[in-house]
């Protein structure tokens, strides 16, 4: 089995509005880019009847970080695996747009919004085994 601890895998932490994405080097998160729905706008795409203007930025941002995953994942570079924490809405949107390449990398998605905890105290909240997460094959 392919583990990995090396920062091959891809920390995506996004809310309504935040998104960050993270490597894991050498036991330590680091942050590689981050942005906010202010510096990105999203396509309104289809939303429920009666979903206020809020929900809909919230849609058309996890579907603008969903675009984001699936350019790293496509841009030809070493992504062995993808790990992602979001509310559970957003979380929802970010997985319905990932591509077909992008969803066979992921490793597991966590039900939280982790974005304003500084990047050296988010490790302990992925709950990452000692030998690093088994990658997709």
């Amino acid at each position: 089995m392919l583990e990995s601890r090396d920062g091959r895998v891809i920390y995506v932490v996004a809310d309504g509005g935040k998104v960050r994405f993270l490597h894991d080097a050498q036991g330590e998160m680091r942050d590689v880019t981050d942005f906010d729905q202010h510096d990105h706008e999203g396509t309104p795409g289809k939303v429920p009847s009666g979903a206020t203007p809020a929900d809909q930025a919230k849609e058309a941002f996890a579907r603008v970080v969903a675009e984001r995953i699936n350019a790293a994942v496509q841009s030809g570079g070493k992504v062995d695996g993808l790990v992602i924490a979001a509310p559970a809405p957003i979380l929802h949107e970010i997985r319905e747009n990932l591509s077909k390449p992008a969803q066979a990398k992921l490793i597991k998605t966590f039900t939280k919004d982790l974005t304003n905890i500084p990047a050296h105290d988010l490790r302990h909240h992925f709950d990452i085994p000692a030998t690093g997460w088994q990658l997709p094959a």
